[in-house]
């Protein structure tokens, strides 16, 4: 195994959440299990809970189990969360347009890494995490911010224009 930490809940605080069977709407039951997941050639050791449906005895992951899945491959690469990216986004009261206005970062490159379709790669990740520094978000603001004046107006040319013909004028001829 490639992994140095067990990602997910604790044996004695497993998720609260009511659980639905997937296939047949009936109530399940939680329990807490230690699994591997595999990611490329890498394993990562999660406990998670594993729903098991009290009608049709099936059991399944629900969205609990993948926000832990995802988490642990996130931290396995030192990359902050879809969440965890929105969460700075909204902890700076920004729309998407908004962030990315300020940031220069893609509208849709936000929305794919807050919603977990893409990772960030490792530049980015870091730019993120700067972004998360009250100084370092209030210096790119400074940066991005529009001046209280506008630039000057460029001044009208002075310059006469030139003639393009190569040849200096022909001198009169003398009688």
């Amino acid at each position: 195994m490639d992994s140095k930490a067990t990602y997910g809940v604790a044996a004695d605080d497993p998720d609260r959440t009511p659980a639905i069977c997937p296939r047949c709407e009936g109530p399940a039951t939680t329990s807490v299990e230690d699994d591997i997941v595999e990611f490329g050639d890498i394993e990562i050791a999660i406990t998670m809970p594993v729903r098991t449906c009290e009608d049709c005895d099936i059991q399944f992951v629900d969205h609990v189990g993948a926000r832990i899945e995802t988490e642990a491959i996130y931290r396995h690469h030192g990359l902050l969360t879809p969440w965890e990216i929105r969460d700075l986004r909204k902890r700076r009261g920004l729309s998407r347009p908004a962030f990315a206005a300020v940031t220069g970062l893609g509208e849709a490159t936000i929305k794919r890494w807050e919603t977990g379709a893409t990772a960030q790669n490792r530049a980015n990740d870091r730019y993120l995490r700067l972004l998360n520094d009250d100084a370092c978000w209030s210096a790119l603001k400074r940066v991005v911010a529009p001046k209280s004046e506008p630039p000057p107006a460029r001044a009208a040319s002075t310059q006469r224009s030139r003639s393009t013909t190569s040849a200096p004028p022909a001198a009169a001829a003398s009688p």
